[in-house]
């Protein structure tokens, strides 16, 4: 572990990552925050959640743990990651762009994209001195607990007990079976590593992820090593990130739900989340993607659909009762009054179709085993009876995906809304509550906000504030505290910028204006080009309106281009260029 300074002020001085919050005099911090000195941290992440899943943010699914917690707290309508798990992650921990981080592209894409592998910043795993959030927490004297997806190294130097938690049972891939399949090279689809505080350790097979997750971080929480110190404590499931599985029981409670299909499903939550206050009622369903006819499909074929759904949503149920379970936890401990509860998804939804199952198997599956494995998770994959088990490997497609993400346009993986805007939320003490903020805000912004709620200081002045194009300032890490106070409704100006590259794809929002670069289709051979949206009264970016504004186009560009040089990220073409 790391070496950094050990440095606790009760004024609140936080200096990160070329970002200076300074709040001034005791004066400006309110009298509820000071009182909740050291208040204990919970972080959760869901795995490719859709924006609308909740029912707080306007889902049908049954998710009351969530919801109380959403209600209660301050919703945040307009709260980026990034288009895919491993770079959010990075960001999340670090409060820094994923690049520096080491995230350029996820592990897994450096096949695909061979052009990036060996580039700075491309690494495949959270680089070594970078300083997480447990890191600094930990010097300050907190307990440091993790439960879940880590996905951000697996060598030894990469576990996250050399990233600053005290305690962490964690996957180290970015998905795996949720009944434990596929582990030490088991015959599977995909392989599953999971280490407990470093070292290597076995999931209980048969049990369900999510479940397993909040087990043992109640665990790590009821342990009275440290029982006066606060904890930091990081729950990352892995649900609902396909494949889609979840226990007979929960599938069934949702038997018939979605038997109207996609446009059905986001026709609804559309309507509640304008009800909500979530989206502007002014937003026309007809800016939205359209979708499939879902009567052009076969009846077998729609009840195949339906059952992808209705596990789905089982998945999602399962998760909140797990967070329930925490929380019940912290309730008895007498811990819930002096924690606050960070919740996000990591992405947009997964928008991808059926996996290609030849080839998929683990490495280390004997070869007389693959043919075996494949031609029974085929079976599985369109009998009713098995759907959703182990012995199935599902994903639930575009259009699904599509509908959890309305109004907003595309999916997990793009630059655009659907890839990159999530659902997330934050209540505990000092909290002013029963909010909905709709102001841009960054995965980037955690750590300090955490660090300013803890009262822990840190500095890490690597980076100056950087201006460019004119008045558009460099994407930075920002602390929600004057949101969290209710003293202001927006930490970012006019001028600040949030800006996005992965796998080739780009993006950069300044204000209202949205310029993303990349392909209209899934056609690799296609052009690349950039396009505007002005998402003040466009959210669903279905108007390119880069014609007529070519200057606010010119100056978008020019602004992730400086992004893009201050990052050290990879760019193959001249980013000014409209097509390449």
């Amino acid at each position: 572990m790391k070496l950094i300074p050990n440095v606790i002020c009760l004024v609140i001085s936080l200096a990160y990552s070329g970002v200076i919050s300074a709040l001034g005099s005791t004066e400006s911090i309110s009298d509820e925050l000071v009182k909740v000195d050291k208040p204990n941290i919970l972080l959760i992440v869901a795995d490719d959640l859709g924006f609308s899943d909740l029912g707080a943010f306007g889902g049908e699914i049954e998710t009351p743990n969530l919801d109380a917690l959403a209600t209660s707290g301050v919703r945040l309508t307009n709260f980026y990651a990034t288009p895919s798990c491993s770079p959010t992650r990075s960001m999340l921990l670090t409060g820094q762009d994923n690049h520096p981080a080491g995230m350029g592209a996820m592990a897994e894409a450096l096949q695909t994209f061979s052009i990036l592998k060996g580039k700075p910043g491309y690494e495949g795993y959270l680089k070594p001195e970078t300083t997480t959030i447990a890191e600094v927490l930990s010097n300050a004297g907190y307990r440091t607990l993790m439960s879940g997806k880590w996905h951000l190294g697996s060598q030894p130097n990469q576990q996250p007990t050399e990233h600053g938690f005290d305690r962490a049972f964690a996957l180290m891939q970015g998905g795996a079976d949720h009944f434990g399949a596929g582990q030490n090279g088991g015959p599977a689809l995909q392989p599953a590593t999971y280490t407990e505080n470093g070292r290597p350790a076995e999931f209980p097979l048969g049990s369900y992820s999510s479940d397993v997750y909040a087990e043992r971080l109640i665990d790590y929480l009821n342990l009275e090593d440290k029982p006066d110190q606060p904890f930091f404590a990081y729950l990352a499931f892995t649900a609902p990130h396909w494949p889609l599985q979840a226990p007979a029981e929960l599938i069934e409670k949702y038997k018939d739900r979605y038997n109207a299909g996609p446009e059905a499903l986001r026709s609804a939550r559309f309507e509640r989340m304008k009800r909500l206050g979530l989206i502007d009622s002014a937003v026309p369903i007809s800016s939205l993607v359209v979708l499939d006819d879902w009567q052009k499909l076969s009846e077998q074929q729609r009840k195949v659909e339906s059952r992808n759904m209705e596990i789905y949503a089982a998945m999602v149920d399962s998760l909140d009762q797990n967070v329930g379970r925490v929380l019940d936890q912290l309730r008895v401990s007498g811990e819930y009054d002096n924690t606050v509860i960070i919740f996000m998804s990591d992405n947009g939804a997964e928008g991808i179709g059926a996996r290609p199952l030849i080839g998929r198997t683990s490495n280390s599956t004997p070869p007389q085993h693959k043919a075996a494995v494949l031609a029974a998770i085929n079976a599985g994959n369109s009998d009713l009876s098995k759907m959703g088990t182990g012995e199935s490997f599902i994903t639930y497609g575009s259009q699904w995906a599509q509908a959890a993400m309305a109004p907003f346009r595309k999916s997990k993986g793009d630059t655009e809304e659907g890839g990159v805007r999530v659902p997330a939320f934050i209540s505990g003490p000092a909290i002013k509550g029963q909010r909905i903020i709709s102001s841009a805000l960054s995965v980037r912004d955690v750590m300090p906000t955490v660090l300013d709620i803890t009262h822990t200081a840190y500095s890490d002045v690597s980076e100056a504030p950087v201006t460019a194009a004119g008045v558009i300032s460099m994407p930075s890490a920002k602390s929600w505290k004057p949101i969290l106070d209710g003293s202001l409704e927006s930490v970012r100006s006019d001028t600040d910028a949030i800006a996005w590259e992965l796998h080739l794809k780009r993006g950069i929002r300044v204000g209202d204006w949205k310029a993303v670069y990349g392909k209209d289709t899934g056609d690799r051979s296609s052009p690349s080009s950039w396009k505007l949206y002005n998402l003040s009264d466009d959210i669903a970016e279905s108007n390119d309106v880069s014609a007529e504004n070519g200057q606010v186009l010119e100056r978008l560009v020019a602004a992730w281009g400086a992004y893009a040089k201050q990052n050290g990220v990879f760019v193959p073409g001249p980013p000014q260029q409209k097509s390449e």
